[in-house]
């Protein structure tokens, strides 16, 4: 069997975490149209859940997913199915977590969720864990308002109970909060509006935590609680003057074996105190007209050719992948809200070295803050940039855009999805992408600013009529994406997010008639997995490259060898196997694999002359999706037989 190196293995366990990553239903209020869905919704009190997106797995082994998600009051809520409705199975308040590292004079009763939770096995028990970051932005006109920031992970049982995990929470430094930009300290620990991402940035098994606190921080702990070696990154290590809003991405950009930090800040070009940082000598002093993109591997240290350079502040969330088929992930990303003007109405890609990608930034007509999606859209077997235009606070800029990896427009875009009525709204959540209606084509998925309903918008650029995705109440609105997938077992796709219902929180799940599957659903969720890593690979074919068989000499007639057939990449691959060799046999020569195939392979031995080696010839597979072929094609392999007394064979030497 192929060996795969700690790159791949961390692809491996994020493929696995995106695929169950969703949710079904409870309290029932049926709503049909002509065109999709049943909804089902969730009401589960206190105040309504805002930006943060639902996550979902099958924590307990039963073959269900229980949905996790963050409320604005600091609730932390596990939602389990019974296979007719959805229940509450915990709720743990995040302040009680807080509180047990806060001395008494800084504790609050209730905490508050802004950010998407993330799920994965962090201490490698075979257990998935749930981590969550808090606090939120700062109302600096109101510092009494102000929750404390921190990350805190909770480990569920399997009668899917929540408990804070030993050596959590990790709490932020109070760096603001109030005062003109919110720039002085207020007595609350700063809050962290970015999602935490989760991999294994030092190749030790365990899956370690980042995020970006608006404390002026990048951060990187350990499972334990306790902070990677070299971070967090702050102005005493590195020229970072500030924080900011962006969710950090994971990816082995620089093929390393390991996953690096990619992640957007306020912060400005600056060399640091000493000017020794990575930025020309004009930026001795910091310019506060433009702003960051962090690049930085596991130790803290930066990669080289970042940070790059933006003429806007970088709230959006930067997406990783393939975007021009050149085999290397490029980085993708927004800017916008904070540095006046429109120098900043653009879309940026880079290559792993920081270098623009050819054709790129691409100029928009507004600020960007909404992360982007990788998805492709035109069936090339190329990913393709998809992203909405316009803030929740500046509605000037109503564009969905998609673009090839070149920059070019895609056919039917920028278009301006309709809001009802033939309006329009800014767009400054992350699009999703799935098909979500078994046409075999892509749709996206929009949340728009100030909105009750999702928008469906199709690969080429025209609207959907259906609008039937909405909620109960017109006063309500939808402030985060949606999460796509299969989330009752009956082999279709739900819609699934957190909203409110008569000013209390609410989770939706609407019915789609989409086949489930792993191709249907390229950019799932907000950061495309529940890892929120922010990353997306096309399939790739990987295979050994010689089958050798050892054949003990009187021992029957045939010889038998095991290997396999792995896409180390995303999605799914239909696979062939081609070989020409009358002695060998092989247990299946086609199939479709979204991870790894295992085939057994026999030579009849019987014609083969005894105690030496014969070349047999080659085995070929290929590999393609959507009748396209995919990395890594084709894969060969050269067959070699021994037949003798193979106990003779490479004795080992012993010296003493």
């Amino acid at each position: 069997m192929i060996q795969l190196d700690n790159k791949h293995r961390i692809k491996r366990i994020l493929i696995l975490l995106a695929l169950p990553v969703f949710l079904m239903a409870m309290i029932t209020s049926p709503h049909k149209n002509a065109l999709a869905v049943s909804r089902t919704v969730v009401s589960l009190g206190g105040t309504p859940i805002r930006h943060s997106s639902p996550a979902a797995a099958d924590f307990n082994g039963d073959g269900d997913l229980e949905i996790v998600v963050g409320s604005y009051d600091g609730r932390l809520l596990l939602l389990s199915f019974n296979g007719s409705s959805w229940n509450v199975a915990d709720s743990v308040q995040v302040a009680t977590a807080l509180n047990s590292k806060l001395p008494a004079s800084e504790q609050q009763t209730t905490g508050r969720i802004e950010s998407a939770p993330a799920i994965g096995d962090v201490d490698n028990d075979g257990n998935l864990e749930i981590v969550v970051t808090t606090g939120g932005y700062p109302n600096s006109a109101n510092p009494a308002d102000n929750k404390h920031g921190g990350i805190i992970v909770y480990e569920v049982s399997g009668s899917l109970s929540l408990s804070l995990k030993p050596g959590w929470p990790y709490l932020t430094v109070d760096a603001g909060g109030q005062g003109t930009g919110g720039s002085t300290p207020d007595g609350i620990r700063d809050g962290i509006w970015a999602a935490p991402a989760l991999g294994d940035l030092n190749g030790d098994g365990d899956l370690e935590i980042v995020t970006l606190g608006l404390d002026r921080r990048i951060y990187a702990v350990e499972h334990d609680g306790t902070a990677v070696p070299g971070w967090p990154i702050f102005r005493d290590n590195a020229p970072l003057l500030r924080g900011g809003w962006s969710s950090p991405a994971l990816a082995d950009i620089d093929s390393d074996g390991l996953p690096e930090v990619i992640v957007g800040t306020d912060s400005p070009p600056w060399n640091g105190d000493d000017g020794s940082g990575p930025f020309p000598s004009q930026y001795d002093n910091p310019d506060y007209t433009k702003s960051t993109v962090w690049a930085l591997n596991g130790d803290g240290s930066l990669v080289p050719g970042w940070p790059t350079i933006t003429e806007q502040q970088v709230q959006s969330s930067p997406a990783v992948g393939d975007i021009d088929g050149d085999g290397d992930l490029e980085v993708v990303v927004g800017t916008g809200l904070g540095i006046a003007g429109t120098a900043g109405y653009k879309v940026y890609a880079w290559h792993h070295t920081g270098a623009p990608v050819s054709g790129w930034p691409r100029a928009t007509g507004g600020n960007m803050p909404a992360p982007p999606a990788l998805a492709d859209l035109n069936g090339d077997n190329v990913l393709d940039v998809i992203i909405g235009c316009g803030a929740e606070s500046e509605q000037a800029c109503k564009n969905l855009y998609a673009w090839k990896g070149d920059g070019s427009n895609l056919p039917g875009f920028p278009m301006q999805p309709q809001n009802g009525a033939n309006a329009q709204s800014a767009q400054p959540y992350s699009s999703i992408v799935a098909d979500i209606d078994n046409d075999n084509q892509p749709e996206i998925i929009q949340v728009m600013a100030n909105t009750t309903a999702l928008r469906v918008i199709e690969h080429n650029g025209s609207q959907s009529s259906d609008l039937s995705r909405s909620l109960l109440s017109s006063s309500n609105t939808i402030l985060a994406a949606p999460l796509i997938a299969d989330v009752d077992n009956d082999g279709l796709l739900e819609t699934v997010f957190g909203a409110e219902n008569s000013g209390q929180a609410a989770v939706y799940i609407f019915e789609e008639t989409g086949a489930a599957d792993n191709d249907s659903m390229p950019w799932p969720t907000f950061q495309q997995n529940i890892a929120r890593t922010g990353i997306f690979e096309p399939p790739f074919l990987a295979f050994t490259n010689e089958l050798r068989f050892y054949h003990q000499q009187g021992t029957g007639g045939t010889a038998v060898l095991q290997a396999a057939i792995q896409n180390i990449g995303g999605g799914e691959i239909d696979w062939t196997l081609n070989e020409n060799i009358a002695a060998l046999t092989v247990s299946s020569t086609s199939g479709t694999i979204s991870s790894i195939t295992d085939l057994t392979f026999t030579v009849n031995t019987n014609s083969f002359t005894q105690n030496q080696w014969h070349t047999l010839g080659t085995v070929t597979v290929n590999g393609t999706s959507g009748g396209v072929p995919v990395q890594g094609n084709p894969q060969t392999a050269t067959v070699y037989l021994y037949v003798g007394n193979i106990t003779n064979l490479y004795l080992p030497m012993i010296t003493k």
